[in-house]
């Protein structure tokens, strides 16, 4: 049974290796104050969960599919927000302890990264420096700590310890301040769009020493323009999408 006092991490995934930890999942939209382009929210009309779209969304946000579909997941991210804002709220180290006993409990022996926010994002400076502080405990574990985030402005002038890579996720409010990162990332609709950059699979030009851009091809149960190119990679026989049939694209 699950600690309610404790955020949810998991190990590994439909993409990613069981060597990877990842959490805690923010409920989507809600948490994610620069988001643009991939904007969705589930929201509570009636008793019922709805998909809240906006004028800039160009593709929707796959992890908010999931939250829409699953009464658990939307739940489980809600309740991994509030714990978070409640220990910020709290007196200073709170929300590291949080943090860190959360990983401890989940962690095993084989664990090499932790990444953050499958769902979600940064959503105020605090919480960023706690990542920070506890990626920078971590590193003398040999524990490599990463994340994607569209809150770029919260990293100007902020001090990013060796244990924590991030990368910018482009197609956010501000992403003039992408040159405050080494890496970068954006969404393509088909292959031939990534113009010779390389399409990840497995996150490893998330956490390794990579830098530059790299792409991700839009996926789930998408709506427009994403639907169609999502369509067309199914008919010539490309990737649409992670399950256990694509367990080999892990391999590192």
């Amino acid at each position: 049974m699950k600690n309610k006092s404790l955020l949810g991490i998991k190990r590994g995934s439909a993409k990613l290796p069981l060597i990877i930890a990842i959490g805690p999942n923010l409920i989507s939209g809600h948490s994610c104050p620069f988001a643009h382009e991939c904007k969705t929210k589930v929201i509570q009309k009636e008793g019922k969960r709805q998909l809240q779209t906006f004028e800039s969304t160009k593709f929707l946000c796959y992890s908010a599919l999931s939250e829409l579909q699953y009464k658990n997941t939307f739940d489980a991210r809600w309740a991994n927000y509030r714990l978070i804002m409640k220990a910020m709220k709290a007196k200073d180290g709170s929300l590291e302890k949080l943090l860190l006993d959360s990983f401890n409990a989940n962690r095993s022996s084989k664990t090499e990264y932790w990444r953050y926010h499958e769902s979600g994002d940064i959503f105020h400076i605090k919480y960023l420096t706690a990542i920070n502080n506890v990626a920078n405990y971590l590193l003398s574990e040999n524990i490599i700590t990463y994340l994607y985030t569209k809150s770029l402005p919260l990293f100007e002038d902020f001090k990013l310890s060796k244990g924590l890579k991030v990368t910018a996720s482009l197609g956010g409010l501000y992403d003039e301040y992408a040159s405050l990162f080494d890496k970068k990332c954006r969404v393509i609709y088909m292959p031939n769009d990534a113009n010779g950059q390389p399409i990840d699979h497995n996150d490893w030009h998330a956490y390794s020493d990579f830098k530059g851009t790299f792409c991700h091809l839009v996926h789930g149960n998408q709506k427009g323009e994403a639907r169609k190119a999502i369509q067309q990679r199914k008919k010539e026989g490309l990737f649409v999408g992670y399950s256990k049939k694509t367990k080999q694209l892990q391999e590192v």
